[in-house]
Order: structure tokens, then sequence, then C-alpha cells
């Protein structure tokens, strides 16, 4: 038996907030509260606002079933969910949001389409890939839990604020970019650039307190 891929928790959305807290810090903000919005959140993720602000006030995320049958099944509801969400959003802004017009441009039968939106029909990559592409969403927007789907989405926000620190940090040190070159199996994360920028800045102003201290008095 293949081995269910080990699902996002609420204490996995708490480890996050506090990377974003630490984040937020790092570049001037008072605390997270000052980059999330639930609103935001729900546009990137698909999940509704006010389940964003429980899943951030640390409710549980709803996990798929293990049973093969009811897991299948809940995937259907969460991927004929999400389309809905997406084709009412296209239809607020304008655009006609038949079956038939949405197969004909994503190349998937109209009936195929319908059994996607009505969750009757298991989304396949080959199906949904075409659809996230279409809707200008995110690979796996449509069928990532909600925990999963929250934890990318924070990651994304932390990375962009460490990057931003990063940036900030070279530019303290005179420099306007950094080529990164690494050892090992995995690249380095923000986390560890930013530690390695601090252990430059100290000791930059480690040499400059040494050089002030050296220098004859009166010069």
């Amino acid at each position: 038996m293949t081995d269910l891929p080990r699902e996002v928790t609420a204490a996995d959305i708490a480890k996050l907030l506090n990377s974003v807290d630490r984040a937020a810090w790092r570049v001037g903000y008072d605390s997270r509260d000052s980059v999330l919005d639930a609103d935001e959140i729900s546009v990137a993720t698909g999940i509704a606002s006010a389940r964003v602000g429980e899943l951030l006030d640390g409710a549980e995320p709803e996990q798929p079933p293990r049973g093969h049958d009811a897991r299948e099944a809940y995937y259907r509801r969460l991927v004929g969910r999400r389309l809905n969400l997406l084709r009412s959003r296209a239809e607020e802004a304008g655009e006609a949001q038949s079956y038939r017009r949405i197969g004909d441009e994503v190349d998937l039968s109209h009936t195929l389409v319908g059994h996607l939106v009505n969750g009757t029909r298991s989304a396949k990559v080959d199906y949904s890939s075409p659809l996230e592409e279409r809707y200008g969403v995110p690979h796996g927007f449509l069928s990532k839990p909600e925990g999963s789907a929250l934890a990318e989405h924070l990651t994304k926000i932390k990375d962009g604020l460490l990057a931003g620190a990063l940036h900030r940090g070279i530019r303290m040190l005179g420099g306007q970019r950094a080529a990164l070159r690494h050892t090992g199996d995995a690249p380095p994360t923000m986390e560890t650039l930013l530690e390695a920028l601090d252990d430059l800045m100290a000791a930059r102003t480690d040499i400059q307190d040494s050089q002030a201290h050296s220098e004859p008095d009166g010069k």
C-alpha cells in the first residue's frame, strides 16, 4: 500500500506564522498583521476569507479522509468547489463561463468540464493543469487541501519578506546583488542566507570598531 502524504496541521501553520512574524520584523513591520490579509489570502488560495481567519487563529485544517473511496470523493468535491469559485470570479468580471466555452479553451469536452464542476469526476493532472493555467492560478490551486494551500502561501509571503531583508542588508554592505553558490544536496534557504549576512555585518562592525579604537588620539 502506498503511504499517504503527511497533511499540514495547525501546529505547522503556527510555526509558519511565527516565521512570518520574524520575517516581518526584519523589514520593519510590527507583526504578521501588517502583511497578512484574509481577503488577499482567500483570492490566492481559494479558501473562504472567514475560514482563512479561523486557520490563522489556530483552527485545525480539514484533513482528507484516509480511505480510498472517501478520499477520492473529497478531492472531487474540492476541485468542484474551487473550479466554481474561479468561474464565479470570471463571471463577476464579465466573462461568459459556459461549460462549452471553457472546454473549447482548454481542449476538454464540455461534458467533462461539467463533471468537474459538479464534483462527479476526478480531476487528473491532465484536466486540472490546463484549467489552472486558463484562470491564471498556481499549479495545485484546484486540488490542494486548505492546510497545504495556506502553508504554501504563507511560505511565499515569508520568503518574499526575507528576500526584502536580504536585499536591504546587501545594500547596507555596499552591494547591489549577490551571486549565490552552494555545495551539497540542497540550495541555501532564505533563513541561512540572512544568517550569513548577519555574520558579515557583525564582522564589519567589529572591524570598524577595532579600527576606530586603534587610531591615534586627535587624528
